[in-house]
């Protein structure tokens, strides 16, 4: 019996596997694998949720008008430069299908989101990717990958699994030197979370540079993960394609409705913020203590190294602590852990030094 054939290039790709999966034996109980803000969404936003309960027979809007309004204004930008999408994953592979294809390159940061290259490969271009020295990028290791067949530049703004940034003067260098004919992409989904003089999510670079844009997250410290929110900003003419390709109501009403009411309430984003900031802390003084070493952080988790990867991984599991083995990042040494509150993250400690595969 035969079967039709999708595109060579569909077939070269392994499924995405998120931080949700629970393996056989494991208990779920406390989940630190899917960076998620563990304290949720505002109250305004289940109380915007509660609202709109009468309206799920309706159609939302289309062009999320409200919602891209609510975004100009919280983060000072045009909303005709806003596009919404169902997560960023969403808008990442937009830009993919309208401005790359057969014969194209993207590049990809060594170690970069695993998204990059699904998307990259569904529309059968080819991934490039950059190699990072001590896990860090560099403008001359990005710019000297640059080819006329370049059409994307995928940036992790931090990074995720691997934190680095890019400072603001490196960022000038980049775009300074890179060819108009390349889009570069900040996936700048953690850019809460970052709080130092030499970052800056992006919208001042979309402003200056025709060929720059910038997607955000409301699955991060917005905790609205189960929501599918997220939006990009770029030039009109950058946006025009991506309004043509994308599915009429990719967001729907009640994801609206909680990111205007998100929007909204930054104070409680500051809150969470400020708690993650507290509880990295106090995890990294106690992974220390341990002599396990973790990787630079910026964000709401941290890489950390161990001998025994997956022995320690499932004698976390076997104990109801979920964490991210890193082997499809080719980083088969390190667990990604997601910091929790401060009650989980003193939990995960405690067994930890108690493992037997330290």
């Amino acid at each position: 019996m035969s079967f039709p054939k999708s595109s060579e290039s569909i077939y070269s790709i392994s499924p995405y596997i998120g931080g949700d999966v629970t393996p056989p034996g494991f208990v779920r109980r406390v989940v630190l694998a899917s960076n998620e803000n563990p304290y949720g969404p505002s109250p305004a936003v289940k109380r915007a949720i509660s609202e709109y309960i009468d309206r799920l027979h309706c159609y939302p809007s289309g062009a999320a008008n409200s919602l891209r309004e609510a975004i100009g204004k919280a983060h000072d930008v045009d909303p005709a430069w806003v596009v919404t999408g169902n997560g960023s994953e969403d808008i990442l592979h937009l830009l993919a299908r309208a401005y790359a294809g057969h014969g194209d390159e993207i590049l990809i940061p060594q170690h970069g989101f695993g998204v990059y290259k699904i998307a990259t490969l569904v529309v059968g271009a080819t991934p490039v990717y950059i190699p990072r020295v001590d896990f860090k990028l560099s403008v001359d290791a990005i710019l000297e990958r640059v080819t006329e067949r370049t059409k994307i530049f995928y940036l992790d703004h931090p990074g995720n699994p691997i934190a680095h940034y890019l400072t603001n003067a490196e960022i000038e260098d980049l775009l300074e030197r890179m060819p108009s004919h390349v889009l570069v992409v900040f996936d700048s989904a953690y850019a809460e979370y970052m709080e130092t003089d030499d970052y800056h999510p992006g919208t001042k670079w979309v402003q200056r540079y025709p060929n720059v844009v910038m997607a955000r997250s409301f699955s991060k410290a917005y905790g609205m993960a189960n929501l599918r929110l997220g939006w990009l900003y770029a030039h009109p003419e950058i946006v025009d394609p991506i309004h043509r390709i994308r599915p009429p109501f990719n967001t729907t009403g009640l994801s609206q409705a909680a990111g205007i009411a998100a929007l909204e309430d930054q104070a409680w984003i500051k809150h969470c913020v400020g708690l993650n900031k507290e509880n990295l802390s106090w995890f990294e003084n106690a992974m220390n203590s341990l002599g396990i070493k973790i990787l630079p952080y910026t964000s709401n988790f941290v890489m950390a190294h161990f001998e025994n990867t997956q022995e320690v991984y499932h004698y976390l599991g076997k104990k109801g602590l979920i964490v991210r083995p890193m082997g499809a990042y080719a980083l088969p040494e390190y667990l990604r852990i997601t910091i929790g509150t401060a009650e989980q993250m003193q939990e995960l400690v405690a067994t930890l030094s108690l493992c037997p595969h330290l």
